[in-house]
């Protein structure tokens, strides 16, 4: 509904500057809790959980410095099943 009654309308800067702040803090929302308290919704740091903070770090620092969201993507998948595998094989 509120899309049909703005739709022919301009928003004022504020709102704007709202709206755009809106897509990188659900962004958020959904992925820090499941980088920090992957299990039982515990915040630790155990072999088990260690892989989720070290992938979400990686992924982070690696969306800092490259643009495609393909490459910052794959790096976080291999980071993460790669440290996966390497503790279990331990």
């Amino acid at each position: 509904m509120p899309l049909l009654v703005f739709r022919d309308r301009e928003l004022p800067p504020d709102v704007k500057t709202f709206l755009g702040y809106l897509p990188p803090a659900l962004l958020a929302a959904i992925a820090v809790p499941s980088v920090l308290a992957p299990v039982d919704n515990r915040v630790e740091i155990t072999l088990v959980t260690l892989p989720y903070l070290v992938a979400g770090v990686v992924t982070l620092v690696t969306g800092l410095f490259v643009e495609r969201f393909m490459i910052v993507w794959t790096t976080g998948l291999v980071v993460f099943f790669g440290l996966r595998w390497w503790l279990e094989a331990m």
